[in-house]
C-alpha cells in the first residue's frame, strides 16, 4: 500500500503516546480505530481518503451511541 492518510497517521502517533503513557483505555479506543479503518481499506482494496476515514469514524461512534442507549433502556 501507498502513503497512508493523515488521519490514519494521527491515530497511530496517539497510540505510540497513550503506550508509552501506560494509558490502556486510550491504546485499547485507538487501537480499535486504528484496525476499523484497516479494515475498511481492505475492504475497498486501496487506501481510504480522509473523508472515508472520517466517515467511518461517524459511523462507529454512532454505533456506540445507538449501543449505549439500548442499553440504558434495558
Amino acid at each position: 500500500m501507498s502513503e497512508a492518510g493523515a488521519l490514519e497517521n494521527i491515530v497511530n502517533q496517539k497510540i505510540i503516546t497513550a503506550m508509552k503513557a501506560h494509558d490502556a483505555e486510550r491504546t485499547t479506543t485507538l487501537r480499535l480505530i486504528k484496525n476499523a479503518l484497516k479494515n475498511k481499506a481492505i475492504e475497498k482494496r486501496e487506501v481510504i481518503t480522509d473523508a472515508e476515514a472520517q466517515q467511518a469514524l461517524a459511523t462507529m461512534i454512532k454505533q456506540r451511541r445507538d449501543s449505549i442507549e439500548q442499553f440504558t433502556k434495558g
